[in-house]
């Protein structure tokens, strides 16, 4: 072999390398392994630690590298054949699939060969990527799959998984909700104390933030009774919590029961609670005065816009005893006492 070797030197002309020889014999393994001296063991660990991923192979002097990875990178782009532009078929489609989620958690049997096949791939479009519409086979499949995993749930299951279907943006309306009610009372505090610009001024700024206070405390009212159902702490649950149209209702109808009807007498109480909030902060007596006795009633008073808020039945139960109250005053004939006369 060695005499190859010199061989093919010798007819290697001026200029030519000898590397084309001895490359075969690398690859067959055999040649001596030599230790590696310090240089190469650092140049080799440049290679490896490099941009480029592939030892071995240098970079050229003066050029950027690339690394290798980025070839085994899928591609991200969106794919206009999967992504579906339809708001309510995606909308469908997330109840569908999370409900086929919620079967297999629940370790429910669904038929046999039951599969959401093609449905799985599909995706909601974005701000950048625009979908096309859904075809027929593909709403057909959306419809009748859907109503297979329906019919499976039983009376319990159903209330569970319509509580799983909460919308996001509940809890993040009561933070915003609570913020809003705390910084309209420390406001109102801060309005009682400091005059800023005139006293009509700070009389305006002050029933703003009342107005504010008292449909804040009814929202969250609102918001509490939806969150006790999506807990189940009441034994039966008489609120669907997956619709978002019938909870921004909720929300909007606790508010202004909380404002019209605590509107009429609560301002003085307002008032008179802000200013023995300031002073109770101010006193560092022990002793129950008269002012604080006030105060305790004036707190109690003011908890009826966050219960208004929460109970409707109480709210019905006023609205039926006002109508009552004034049938009465004007003449109205009960609705017992005309069945008692016929």
């Amino acid at each position: 072999m060695s005499e190859e070797v010199k061989e093919s030197g010798t007819k290697a002309g001026p200029g030519k390398s000898r590397q084309g020889t001895v490359l075969p014999e690398e690859l067959l393994g055999h040649t001596e392994m030599t230790p590696a001296t310090p240089e190469q063991t650092q140049r080799d660990a440049s290679y490896g630690s490099g941009s480029d991923d592939r030892p071995g192979l240098p970079a050229e002097p003066g050029k950027g590298t690339r690394s290798t990875r980025s070839f085994d990178a899928p591609d991200r782009r969106a794919d206009p054949i999967h992504t579906i532009g339809d708001q309510k078929f995606n909308k469908d489609l997330a109840t569908l699939r999370g409900l086929h989620s919620f079967l297999i958690r629940e370790a429910t049997t669904l038929p046999e060969n039951f599969s959401l096949g093609e449905l799985n791939c599909l995706k909601a479009d974005g701000a950048t990527d625009k979908g096309r519409p859904p075809s027929d086979d593909e709403w057909q499949a959306v419809e009748k799959k859907t109503q297979v995993l329906f019919a499976l749930l039983t009376d319990t299951n159903r209330k569970r998984f319509l509580v799983s279907q909460m919308p996001d943006f509940l809890p993040r309306i009561a933070v915003w909700l609570v913020a809003v009610s705390i910084g309209s009372m420390i406001l109102s505090v801060l309005m009682a104390e400091v005059t800023l610009y005139s006293k009509g001024v700070n009389v305006a700024l002050m029933v703003l933030f009342f107005l504010l206070w008292l449909m804040s405390l009814g929202a969250i009212g609102s918001a509490a009774f939806i969150g006790f159902n999506a807990i189940s702490v009441t034994s039966d649950i008489t609120f669907d919590i997956s619709d978002t149209r019938l909870i921004v209702q909720r929300i909007v109808l606790g508010a202004l029961f909380a404002l019209f009807f605590t509107l009429p007498f609560g301002f003085h109480e307002f008032l008179s609670f802000v200013k023995s909030l300031s002073n109770s902060a101010l006193n560092r007596t022990t002793v129950p005065t008269r002012s604080e006795i006030a105060f305790t009633n004036q707190s109690l008073l003011l908890i009826m816009p966050f219960v208004l808020g929460y109970s409707t039945s109480l709210v019905i139960l006023i609205l039926n005893r006002m109508i009552s109250a004034a049938s009465t005053l004007f003449g109205a004939q009960p609705a017992s006492a005309k069945s008692v006369s016929k």
